[in-house]
């Protein structure tokens, strides 16, 4: 007896600090991602469907977070501006794994991620599969540090 209520009472507790643990994890990945201030910060145009974008030059770190349970992944496109004053897209983004989550790439991934010093930058989000997708939206910046 005395050892079924000490497996009864061992199999509560993992399973409370399970729960406490998942709870811990939602909150968490609903807030902006961490890191520090960041230099922009942009969302979708959409007010009814949610994807933000957000930017530290130093580093040249992108994190796209999906902020709204409505079925939609956000995605963005991160172009830098070449000698001729055209745009050439470095990479894509996906914010992936539904709401509250973010997916960040910076120039520690090297190759593409590194973007071109005192370039105009462009970014744009939008919602879905397709581009221009519901919500789009461009936006520049100067990486200049």
């Amino acid at each position: 007896m005395r050892n079924r209520i000490a497996a009864l009472a061992a199999t509560t507790v993992i399973l409370a600090g399970g729960a406490l643990a998942t709870a811990s994890a939602a909150s968490a990945s609903v807030a902006p991602p961490g890191g520090g201030s960041w230099d922009h910060t942009w969302t979708t145009i959409d007010a009814k469907h949610g994807g933000t974008v957000y930017v530290e030059e130093h580093g040249d770190v992108v994190s796209l977070c999906d902020t709204a349970a409505d079925g939609y992944a956000p995605r963005a496109e991160v172009s830098a501006q070449d000698s001729v004053g055209t745009y050439d897209i470095k990479y894509t983004i996906t914010g992936a794994g539904g709401y509250g989550a973010c997916t960040t790439y910076s120039a520690s991934n090297g190759g593409k991620y590194d973007l071109p010093e005192n370039d105009n930058i462009m970014i744009s989000i939008w919602l879905g599969p397709t581009k221009p997708g519901p919500g789009f939206k461009w936006y520049t910046y100067l990486n200049d540090h």
